[in-house]
């Protein structure tokens, strides 16, 4: 594991931390990840543990389902290794902000929909093939947002891990961008 960047958490914490429920394990990355966000500065984050089958997970909460500004969201981390084999604090620093990173992507995304706008995005969460297309385009982004190389550091992770799942490393070979990928759209997304 790499040694974490030394930040003054202080100072990114009043700059970005504002509405955040932080996990204190995860308290720099997710700070860093935020600041490549800066438009979400004013959203209500928290970030929670969770047994899910995935890193990490964002959704918002039922009642801002409802509403149009004001939303609040969660990202959770999972923290049951039976489930993927691998845990995000294993990763490196820069990995663990790039899953952030892409979390944060979701909120972005969701904070521009309305109920209808999120039944649907919810509806494309049944069919593979958009899955794929949600996930890969959400990788996108998080490379256009300047995160590329974090987001290749976490592919690199995932796939290269022995201790990674069966059943994980297949989703994440089929919805994510792979290594190759990653490096192929920020050559792109530097022109």
């Amino acid at each position: 594991n790499d040694t974490v960047p030394s930040f003054n958490i202080d100072s990114l914490n009043n700059i970005y931390g504002k509405n955040k429920r932080i996990l204190k394990e995860y308290e720099s990355a997710s700070l860093i990840a935020l600041s490549y966000f800066p438009e979400l500065s004013q959203e209500f984050i928290q970030f929670k543990f969770n047994n899910i089958n995935s890193t990490a997970r964002t959704t918002v909460t039922f009642f801002s389902l409802f509403k149009r500004i004001n939303k609040q969201y969660i990202i959770y981390i999972n923290d049951d290794i039976p489930k993927t084999g691998i845990l995000l604090y294993q990763a490196s620093f820069d990995a663990q902000v790039a899953v952030i990173a892409h979390e944060l992507v979701h909120v972005s995304d969701f904070r521009n929909r309305n109920f209808s706008g999120m039944a649907r995005w919810s509806a494309n969460y049944l069919f593979e093939k958009n899955i794929a297309k949600i996930e890969r385009d959400t990788d996108k982004i998080v490379i256009e947002h300047g995160l590329g190389r974090q987001l290749y550091d976490w592919a690199d992770f995932v796939l290269n891990s022995p201790a990674c799942s069966k059943h994980y490393l297949k989703i994440r070979q089929k919805r994510y961008l792979l290594p190759n990928e990653i490096k192929e759209y920020i050559g792109k997304a530097q022109r």
